[in-house]
């Protein structure tokens, strides 16, 4: 695979998901703005693909924030989103799982069953299309990549081409809330099912210094060992967590803001979400500006030594499998079309 980006100066981002405390996202990158540290791209995955996008798009974070908080305060937002929350609201007894945990262990399962996805494909595409322009990813001022999750090859693909609402909803396209996106013969969905925080990508693409942003749900340890349910939720929960270690380990820095506090479904907490990213970032700025300080120079001593040395001859280090695929993505539609039914019998 090529290096695309090794010659950019600068720090990248690999934002991970997290519905309504995703908004963090903004905060970090505001504070990193105001300090003028210099981010030269993005890679997101849901909700992290939604605000990497916009920010990719215009960079100025006050004003994505703004444009955001708009939008959520519209009767718009307020008549397609929360009926999704309300809905996954009413069996949720602790109101600390996440959605997409929840959806795994079969709450909702019913609904989902029989209308194919809570949200429909039409108003999914209108509520992205009200927050990401129409704009393709050359259009980007920085590199952007949304990543999303392939279900008939079981990969994990990086879009960096095409159009960035097709792109957008394939990374965000939670199995059986929203409806799962098809584009040449495949079907995608959420990012985060495959990768929560896509901090390899930008790696093997020749990134240099990438902080992990992680604005996950907390491990908890309140499960109940005489049910079930509780045990293979709380299984799950481990599962995701070693995940989620393994795929950050390579980060050059791994920033989690507390942003427990925000519910995953509180929309209208933006400003207070943004607030949060912004102090934690602000308190950690000195990891990003030892990152971007110039190597000392070298001593006549040092620089004599390194010309007299022996130069071996290294051979190229063969390409290592970067465990995903990089695609583009044009026009989209449904994944519950009856084209779907006819392709999967033909596989």
């Amino acid at each position: 695979m090529t290096a695309p980006l090794t010659h950019h100066e600068g720090i990248y981002l690999a934002l991970g998901g997290g519905a309504a405390r995703g908004f963090a996202h903004l905060g970090i990158i505001r504070a990193l703005q105001e300090h003028q540290i210099p981010i030269a791209g993005i890679c997101g995955t849901s909700m992290g693909a939604v605000v990497g996008a916009c920010f990719s798009l215009n960079q100025n974070a006050d004003q994505v924030t703004r444009d955001f908080a708009s939008h959520l305060k519209s009767d718009k937002f307020n008549n397609a989103r929360f009926k999704v929350i309300q809905a996954a609201e009413r069996g949720n007894d602790d109101g600390r799982t996440s959605f997409a945990a929840r959806m795994r262990h079969g709450i909702l399962v019913g609904r989902s069953l029989t209308t194919g996805a809570i949200l429909p494909f039409d108003e999914f595409r209108s509520e992205i299309s009200a927050v990401i322009p129409d704009r393709t990813f050359k259009q980007t001022q920085i590199p952007f990549f949304a990543l999303a999750c392939d279900l008939l090859q079981a990969r994990e693909v990086v879009f960096n081409d095409g159009y960035l609402r097709s792109a957008i909803m394939a990374s965000a396209a939670i199995p059986g809330v929203f409806p799962g996106v098809l584009a040449s013969d495949r079907i995608y969905i959420d990012g985060g099912w495959i990768n929560k925080i896509p901090v390899r990508p930008l790696l093997h693409m020749g990134a240099k210094h990438v902080i992990a942003v992680d604005v996950s749900d907390d491990y908890t340890t309140d499960f109940n060992p005489k049910r079930g349910f509780s045990m293979i939720n709380q299984a799950n929960k481990v599962a995701q967590l070693r995940l989620l270690e393994l795929q950050t380990e390579p980060a050059t820095l791994h920033w989690r803001p507390p942003v427990k506090e925000i519910h995953w479904s509180a929309f209208t907490q933006i400003e207070r979400a943004v607030e949060i990213g912004y102090e934690y970032a602000v308190a950690h700025m000195d990891q990003v500006k030892k990152l971007l300080e110039p190597p000392p120079k070298p001593t006549w001593w040092q620089k004599l030594k390194i010309r007299l040395a022996d130069q071996p001859q290294q051979e190229p280090p063969e390409p290592r499998p970067t465990g995903f695929d990089v695609r583009g993505i044009w026009d989209i539609r449904a994944a519950d079309d009856d084209y779907i039914a006819t392709h999967l019998q033909e596989l």
